[in-house]
């Protein structure tokens, strides 16, 4: 979204009403869509293999390790979720397949994240996602997948703006399967050559918005450029917290080591 002024006018509003009648009289029109699309790969500086019976495997089966990458650049907030429900598995098997991750099983871990949100012109989404990890060692190396179940966004900024994304993303109601928008999915894995072993993330976010297509009229730019910026928006945010988050677990791959 683009910020032109600091005032409803940014929008071509001059009061609360104006969004009323909009409301009432364009919801049945026909709907139209938004996709927000941020993928990020990096890759970190090369570290020792482990030595004294060490192995690459067990560094990866260390809990605490997973919410090392949740953390992202620090800022969030994670928490396990004791015993989850079958319905949030379920949610979590749903968006697996959506975004080709694996299927989860009973004895995956599943945390509340609390995010640091992602900055948008004239306003800021923050999040609070319910995520699946899962541990692969069926391959040469371990690999860690991060697989977005679900999530709550709560828009802050200027008044029409939060209208909007409401509107767009139902975030002022509680939504199931159906209604999710937001997917997110992450996998970091182990890469040997050389005598050495780097740390890889590649990280997929996809926002995809379906709303009365009214909303177009009063959008500040056009559906393209509207697009553009928020995939910009996600690279953005993608970048923020899978780089710090990839250097945080090789410094404890390092101790590890030690």
């Amino acid at each position: 979204f683009h910020k032109s002024s600091h005032d409803r006018s940014c929008l071509g509003m001059t009061n609360d009403a104006d969004v009323a009648v909009l409301s009432d009289k364009d919801t049945k029109e026909s709907t139209t869509s938004l996709q927000f699309v941020g993928s990020f790969t990096h890759k970190s500086e090369p570290a020792p293999l482990p030595g004294n019976g060490k192995e690459i495997n067990d560094f990866f089966s260390q809990k605490e390790k997973s919410r090392v990458l949740l953390e992202g650049s620090g800022g969030n907030l994670v928490a396990p979720i004791e015993n989850p429900t079958s319905v949030i598995r379920q949610r979590w098997e749903k968006e697996a397949k959506f975004m080709g991750s694996a299927p989860p099983s009973l004895d995956d871990n599943m945390y509340m994240v609390t995010t640091t949100g992602v900055k948008f012109p004239g306003i800021k989404m923050n999040s609070i996602a319910t995520i699946g990890t899962k541990l692969i060692l069926s391959g040469d190396y371990p690999e860690y997948q991060a697989t977005m179940a679900m999530d709550e966004t709560k828009p802050e900024g200027l008044r029409p703006l939060v209208w909007i994304v409401n509107k767009l993303t139902g975030a002022s109601k509680e939504k199931s399967a159906e209604d999710q928008t937001t997917h997110a999915f992450t996998r970091v894995s182990a890469e040997v050559s050389n005598g050495e072993v780097i740390f890889k993330a590649e990280s997929n976010l996809v926002v995809d918005l379906k709303f009365p297509s009214f909303l177009l009229k009063i959008l500040p730019v056009s559906k393209e450029k509207a697009e553009e910026q928020g995939s910009e928006a996600l690279l953005k945010a993608l970048e923020k917290d899978v780089v710090p988050a990839i250097n945080n677990f090789r410094e404890e791959y390092i101790k590890y080591l030690s």
